[in-house]
């Protein structure tokens, strides 16, 4: 009994493994939706090869189900889909059946087309002005049988053999010219969507472009006249262009010749700014002192174009033993303006 439970737990673990594996397989190819969606109605004139379960999709991506399909007294078709609650259609939006596949298969798209901006509320209706019946690929190819009847087999036969005859021999570059037009043409398929956005773009542009017509013609008038001056002035403009051309050639030779005298202004100045801010001290005091000097002058000069002085000391300074300063008084007098105060 005990070697018999390791060997009942591995069984159990694969037939799990098995469920779920099973599970997710029919989950992917019965195409079930666990999402919660809302329900919708679409009217349409056909819905040839449409059937119940089929897919709807929103630029490619699938957002539900068609869960009916039913005939009105009218004629008409009424669809029933479901959509993801988190999708929004508005009373602009068109209801198209496209084609799936090449079997015949086919799926509903919904697209936003031209029409008002009201939410449509689950249960409302896609009106028949805005649904697209699929392209009917069996009254399209019966189109051709009358022409199909009409042709001889003789001469079909006839032109066949011509073919054959002119095509001798080029097999291989026929191929090489089929297989890269298959190329070309898968690629476009591909890029289909992208080529409808671009031409979507294209119509945008060209309509804002029609609106506004009457600016766009002023715009360009005034540009013809503009050119059409432009043209007139030539000659002054270019005379302008020479003298600007030949300031910048002045200024050029300025600058060259003053470049060095400049440098060396320049290094002066750097020398005299490191002076004045080693004895900053003294600069402050002279700079402060300086206003009440040039008052002093300026009282001076009131009696007329000259100054007038009072000698009150005369001092003569000499050099006296050890190179000392000596200072004698020749000179002086303290009464009157030399006063002390």
């Amino acid at each position: 009994m005990q070697k018999m439970k390791p060997a009942a737990w591995r069984l159990g673990a694969f037939l799990a493994v098995c469920l779920l594996g099973t599970f997710a397989l029919v989950t992917v190819f019965a195409d079930f939706r666990f999402n919660k969606g809302e329900t919708y109605f679409a009217e349409f004139a056909n819905v040839s090869g449409l059937r119940n379960g089929d897919i709807v999709r929103i630029a490619g991506v699938e957002v539900g189900k068609v869960t009916k399909i039913s005939v009105q007294r009218d004629t008409r078709v009424r669809v029933e889909f479901s959509a993801d609650d988190t999708i929004t259609l508005t009373d602009g939006s068109r209801a198209v059946i496209r084609y799936d596949d090449l079997i015949g298969n086919r799926f509903m798209a919904l697209e936003e087309g031209t029409g008002g901006l009201k939410v449509l509320q689950p249960g409302d209706t896609i009106g028949l002005d805005h649904t697209e019946p699929a392209l009917d690929l069996d009254a399209l190819i019966g189109g051709f049988r009358p022409l199909f009847r009409a042709l001889d087999p003789e001469r079909v036969n006839e032109l066949t053999g011509q073919l054959v005859q002119a095509l001798q021999g080029q097999g291989p570059t026929i191929n090489s010219f089929l297989t890269q037009t298959a190329a070309v043409t898968n690629i476009l398929a591909d890029r289909d969507q992208l080529i409808g956005q671009v031409i979507d773009n294209l119509n945008v542009v060209l309509g804002s472009v029609g609106g506004q017509a009457a600016r766009f013609d002023k715009a360009v008038t005034s540009l013809s006249e503009l050119v059409h001056g432009l043209a007139e002035h030539r000659g002054e403009l270019s005379t302008a262009v020479a003298a600007v051309d030949a300031g910048a050639s002045s200024f050029a030779d300025l600058f060259a010749e003053i470049r060095r005298p400049v440098q060396k202004l320049t290094t002066e100045l750097d020398r005299a700014s490191v002076l004045a801010l080693n004895d900053h001290e003294y600069l402050e005091t002279f700079l402060d002192k300086l206003p009440d000097k040039y008052r002093a002058l300026n009282r001076q000069a009131i009696y007329g174009d000259f100054f007038s002085f009072y000698l009150c000391d005369a001092v003569l300074k000499l050099n006296g033993k050890g190179g000392q300063p000596v200072y004698v008084k020749v000179a002086g007098q303290n009464t009157g303006r030399c006063a002390p105060k």
